[in-house]
């Protein structure tokens, strides 16, 4: 089961503790409540998306969530079909 993801304003805080404060990952981590595992996530998802600090102005956080988050199409499209499920008759499985 995936972690669950923490409030945008949480990951706005730990971009900029990143980008303008230049604080390590571990003192991001206690500044936050964030493991280093997530700050390292979400530092990464940030600057694979070319983001840095400060965030464009025009970037409000379901703007950010959709950013950093958003599935592949192909992901999204599979996770909405529904597979028929397989059954064997008795004399299928003989």
């Amino acid at each position: 089961m995936p972690a669950k993801r923490s409030a945008m304003r949480k990951i706005k805080e730990i971009l900029r503790l990143k980008f303008e404060a230049k604080f390590s990952h571990e003192r991001i981590a206690a500044a936050t409540g964030a493991s280093k595992g997530a700050v390292t996530n979400y530092v990464q998802r940030a600057l694979h998306k070319g983001l840095s600090w400060p965030l464009p102005e025009d970037l409000d956080e379901s703007a950010l969530e959709g950013l950093l988050f958003r599935q592949p199409r192909r992901a999204r499209s599979m996770r909405s079909r529904t597979f028929p499920m397989c059954t064997r008759s008795s004399s299928a499985s003989r």
